[in-house]
Formats: structure tokens, C-alpha cells, sequence
């Protein structure tokens, strides 16, 4: 949970001090953390950090590093350790330049001010668990690791425009390169930005991106089950270690813990860490009385079989009530993945007893977990039936009328339709944001202003840039970027910067990226079976009825709380109502997503009421200028 800010602006003025300070209120301070400056007028760069080497400033070289980096090769990494990470990087940057960045992997965001060039380089790590956001001023770039700081900066004017409320309502978080705001944009994960202010004032600087990084991905790969099985344990292992050492001093090993939710990942990271440690690894879970979230028994299960030292927590209506301020708080954007909130009550029952948690988030981008993979291959064989046939049988299923789309003939109907579909499109599903319905539940004025096409457009930018023409491979690239660095890493984070606890993802560690990147595609996903590949390969390790469970994760029973308590149903119609008047969303459609909510049983709207009363809440509370 980084917190990074600076500028380079050839008409800033001497008032840099007072510049990032005013920036740095914009970054969530954490216990034992001290506000690391350095600024000399056209520039100035800050760190919140518990360590002094986090800032580094040199004669020419000025460096700022966050998260958890570590070197290539182990020797660098110990002389890094001695000199310090931002000197370390200095020195480097001065033999190698920009080409010293691949030689550091883990988690990053990292700034480098050359005094003599008068130039700017930003980059973040190859996944994106570290963040970094970024603004054009006249003659120069604004930078930091939230878009609050960013937005800080005072001759930035950003404004929430309608494009970026648009994104929000598709995504239900603010994907990058985009933010909500028009004027501020985030770097991609294994990203870097550069910019050049030149000699003088009064010049405009260039801006450029680059993509440093590209997962290696090698699908049609010869592959031996049982050797890469026995690789994948060793590289989990592997991770782990470097997790526990990245986070943890050395003689204090016993500070780390883990989430456990009872699923593949949680309960393959638990497994690992206790084989790494000479005490019960501490273990921690949520759980619910409503047995349909309840994963508490397989969570126990896992503890059972690793001999953990294992935690659990119920969840009530209440808790949520009670946190919802908070979680709208640390959330630059607004953020609508509403298993924040178990992960956040997970965290600060960790936080009693351990200052480092292990996530097992990015599994199934790595390794097919997500369903969808399963779908598009049955789509996939849409398009083996004879032409002539589906020539002939289309027109005749788009023909039928939707109150008669019932049964096998409205499967067939719904098959044709989504399978015609481009990838990725097909993939998603907007629901009630789908391109026929938003002139119901937009407003005139708001439809006026978006690019309907951009979140397509977006997501085939993903899809595409994976390099390579198998299907597996191009879906995973793209939830790589959006529904993990976007959504599931950005929930975590924020969860353990609300508990002040410092979390690392063992699944993601480079070198195990690498590797499952060789894993032929046929066997990361035989058929419909996901997690092909990592099943088999755990057998022994994790309890059957764990490898053969259905994916749940940190959900929770939102929609039925809000229908049934009577506090956060409150909330949900204040919410919507309030949200009705901002010329967003059309009111009577509000409205009528307030009502159906209201009836017993499932909507089809219920699912986006969490995303609204967030974006609501989120308004409120940042007062955001409106575009």
C-alpha cells in the first residue's frame, strides 16, 4: 500500500514544500511512517515510508521507490539491501538508464528525477499490485500513487466527467489507463511513463508511455504433466519465501499470517506457509450465517489438514453499516467490489497478531479459474457448425419473440446471439448498462457526453495485446490487467491499508508468472475443467473436497442484508434517491431499481445497487468538482 507523490513543472514556483505537503494529505499516512521530501522549485518528489532508504536524492539522480521490490539476481538484491533501495536504483539508473528496470521484479511504484536532464520517469511493477496516477500541467506532469494527491496539485483542475462515470458503471471500478476524473490517468502495470520539461520555462514538456513488460506467453508449449506439477510446487514454494523475506525481518517470520477462504489459492498459500514456518501458520477467515457465503467449513478444513492456527469472524448487516465510511475513504475512486468489506474485517482480526498477510489473489488469471474461460470454449464450437446451417437457422431464432424464448428453443436462441459475438465482447455481460438499454437508464444529457464504444474498446485492447492467437492465453492477459490489478488487487490493498496491515501475493511473484505462462493452454483448461492444471497438480497437497469445490472467494450476502435490514435498506434508497438528482442516471429508473429491490426475491438490477450506493457515497464525500 504505496504512498508516492511529485511533479516536475517548469512554472512551479519556490513553494514546493508547501506543494507536497498539500499533495501528500492526499495519501493515507500508516503507523510508523514519516513523510520522506526532497524539491528544488521545477521539481519536487515525496515518499511515505518506515524505512530512510525509500528516498534517495544524488547529484543527479533523485529516486523514490514504494512496495516490496527486489532484484533479479540475488546478489544485487543483497547489495540493495546494504545500500539501500532508492540509492541502489540510483546507481544503477546511472550505468543502465530505464534498462535497469527490468532487472527488478516484485511489487513497485518508482520515480526517477534527473536534475541534469530535467526529466521525469515513472514506472510500476509488471502486475500492477502498486499503483501509479498521473496528470498534464502546462509545462510539466503531476504524479503520485492516488488520484487524490494527484488532484492536490494546485494548478491540476480535474474534474469528474461523464466518461468516467460511464467506465465506473460498466466495470463497477474506474479501469486503467482511465480514472474517473478527466485530466488524471493511471499507468498499466508493467508500464512507465517518461516526461522532459528541457532547460527553460515556458516550454511544453512531452509525455510518452511505454510497456516495459509482457507476460511471456508460450500456449502451444510441449509440457509433461508430471514435471511441470513438480515445477509449480517448487515455484510456490519459492514465492512464499520470498513473500514471508520481502515483508518480514528475517528472525521475526512468526508476524506473518494469511487469509483463508477455503478456496484453491487461500488454502494452497496457507499450506505453503506452514511448511515454512516451525510453528502453526496463522490462518484467517470470514464467515456468515447464511450458509449460501458460508465457507467457513472448507476454510476449516484446510486448517484442519495444515495444522493452522486458525481464526474466523461472522460477518453481520451491521459491520457493514459501521465500515461503509471508512471504505469509501481510502478508495481514491469509487470502488464497488463489495467483498472489500469481509477482506477489511479479515484483515483487522489479523492485525491483532500478525504485521504481514499473505493474499492468494491472481490463481485463476494464472492458472483458468474464472468460469468464463469454460464459457467461450462451449461458444467456441458455435462457429464448427456449417456455414449454410447458420445462415439458414439465425434469422429464424432472432425472429422469435422473447415471452416465446422459453426452454431448449430460447437456449438455442441465446446461444446463436452471444456466440456471433466478437471476442471479447462475448465475454461480457453489461446487463441493464447493454448498448439497447441505456437511454433508460442514463439521461439525456449524460448520453450527450460518453463514448459508448470505450469499455469494448478497452477490453479488445487487452484481449489483443497478449501477442499470441490462442483464446486462453488472450483472456487471460485481460483479466490479468482488469479484473486483477483493477478489482481484486486494488480490494485487498485497500482492505489492509484500513486494517494498517502489509499484505503480499504470493501467486503473483514474477517467476511463477513466468512459468505458468509456459503452460500449455490445453492443459491450464482441459475442456470445461478449469484449473486443470493446478488440480492434478495438487493432489496430495490440498483435501479433495477443496479441489473439487465450486469458486465462492470473500463474497457476502449484500443484497439479501439490504432487503432485510432495515439500516443498510435505508442507505440503499437515501443512496439511490440522492443519486437520482446528479443528472447521471434517470431518475425513474433509480427509482425503479429501489422498487424491485424492495420485492421479495432476485432482480435483475439488484446486482449494480451495491456499485450505486457506493458511487453515491464516494460523491459525497469527495465533493468533486462535475464536468
Amino acid at each position: 500500500m504505496p504512498g508516492l507523490c511529485g511533479w516536475i513543472d517548469a512554472r512551479a514556483g519556490l513553494d514546493g514544500r508547501s506543494k507536497l505537503s498539500h499533495m501528500a494529505n492526499g495519501l493515507v499516512l500508516r503507523a510508523g511512517e514519516r513523510l520522506l521530501q526532497w524539491e528544488d522549485g521545477w521539481a519536487g518528489l515525496a515518499v511515505l515510508a518506515r524505512e530512510d532508504d525509500r528516498l534517495h536524492a544524488g547529484d543527479r539522480f533523485v529516486v523514490a521507490i514504494t512496495g516490496m521490490p527486489r532484484w533479479a539476481d540475488d546478489r544485487d538484491e543483497a547489495k540493495a539491501r546494504a545500500l539501500g533501495r532508492a540509492k541502489s536504483i540510483a546507481t544503477c539508473w546511472e550505468r543502465e538508464g530505464r534498462a535497469c528496470l527490468e532487472q527488478i521484479k516484485g511489487s513497485f511504484s518508482l520515480a526517477v528525477i534527473d536534475k541534469k536532464a530535467r526529466s521525469l520517469f515513472l514506472a510500476i511493477d509488471r502486475v500492477g499490485i502498486d499503483p501509479m496516477c498521473h496528470g498534464d500541467v502546462p509545462d510539466g506532469c503531476v504524479f503520485a500513487t492516488t488520484t487524490d494527491a494527484v488532484a492536490a496539485y494546485p494548478s491540476l483542475d480535474p474534474k469528474v466527467d461523464a466518461q468516467g462515470l460511464y467506465r465506473y458503471a460498466m466495470n463497477y471500478v474506474s479501469p486503467a489507463p482511465g480514472t474517473v476524473y478527466r485530466g488524471i490517468n493511471k499507468l498499466l502495470s508493467g508500464h512507465s511513463l517518461s516526461h522532459n520539461i528541457g532547460r527553460g520555462s515556458g516550454r511544453s514538456g512531452s509525455t510518452s508511455i511505454h510497456r516495459y513488460w509482457q507476460t511471456p506467453y508460450q500456449p502451444d508449449g510441449a509440457g509433461d504433466m508430471a514435471a511441470l506439477s513438480a515445477d509449480l510446487k517448487a515455484h510456490l514454494a519459492k514465492s512464499v519465501d520470498r513473500a514471508i523475506d520481502a515483508g518480514v525481518a528475517a528472525q521475526d517470520t512468526g508476524a506473518v499470517g494469511a487469509f483463508l477462504s477455503g478456496g484453491l489459492d487461500s488454502s494452497t498459500v496457507c499450506g505453503f506457509l506452514g511448511a515454512s514456518l516451525d510453528r502453526p501458520a496463522p490462518a484467517y477467515t470470514i464467515v456468515f450465517e447464511e450458509d449460501r457465503y458460508n465457507e467457513g467449513p472448507y476454510a476449516q478444513l484446510a486448517a484442519r489438514h495444515f495444522g493452522l492456527a486458525h481464526r474466523e469472524y461472522c460477518l453481520k448487516p451491521q459491520d457493514v453499516v459501521d465500515i461503509l465510511p471508512e471504505i469509501v475513504r481510502v478508495f481514491d475512486e469509487p470502488f464497488g467490489n463489495s467483498s472489500v468489506i469481509p477482506a477489511t474485517f479479515c484483515a483487522r482480526m489479523a492485525k491483532t497478531d500478525v504485521s504481514l498477510l499473505l493474499a492468494g489473489d491472481g490463481g485463476d488469471e494464472l492458472f483458468a479459474g474464472n468460469q468464463r474461460y469454460a464459457d467461450q470454449t462451449i461458444l467456441s464450437h458455435y462457429h464448427k457448425v456449417p456455414a449454410l446451417l447458420r445462415v439458414l437457422g439465425e434469422p429464424i431464432l432472432d425472429r422469435i419473440p422473447e415471452p416465446l424464448a422459453i426452454g431448449p428453443i430460447g437456449k438455442a436462441k441465446r446461444y446463436s446471439q452471444r456466440a456471433r459475438l466478437p471476442m471479447p465482447e462475448r465475454m461480457h455481460n453489461p446487463g441493464i448498462y447493454h448498448r439497447s438499454q441505456l437511454s433508460r437508464v442514463f439521461t439525456e444529457e449524460m448520453l450527450a457526453q460518453i463514448n459508448v464504444e470505450e469499455p469494448y474498446d478497452l477490453w479488445a485492447q487487452h484481449y489483443k495485446e497478449s501477442e499470441t492467437d490462442d483464446m486462453l492465453a488472450s483472456m487471460l492477459h485481460m483479466d490479468m490487467r482488469i479484473t486483477l490489478a483493477d478489482n481484486d488487487i486494488r480490494k485487498v490493498n485497500g482492505a489492509c491499508l484500513l486494517a494498517d496491515i502489509d499484505v503480499a501475493y504470493p501467486m503473483l511473484d514474477d517467476d511463477l508468472i513466468d512459468f505458468a505462462a509456459k503452460v500449455p493452454s490445453r492443459l491450464l483448461l482441459s475442456g470445461t475443467r478449469l484449473r486443470h492444471f493446478f488440480k492434478e497438480s495438487m493432489k496430495g497437497f490440498l483435501p479433495d473436497a477443496i479441489l473439487n469445490k465450486k469458486k465462492q472467494g470473500f463474497g457476502m450476502p449484500f443484497s439479501e442484508w439490504t432487503k432485510s435490514y432495515p439500516p443498510l435498506r435505508d442507505i440503499a434508497v437515501d443512496c439511490l434517491q440522492s443519486l437520482g438528482k446528479r443528472g447521471v442516471f434517470r431518475a425513474d429508473f433509480l427509482e425503479g431499481v429501489i422498487a424491485a429491490h424492495a420485492r421479495e426475491g432476485a432482480a435483475i438490477t439488484d446486482y449494480i445497487v451495491w456499485d450505486l450506493i457506493m458511487l453515491e457515497l464516494w460523491l459525497r464525500d469527495r465533493k468533486p468538482r462535475m464536468v
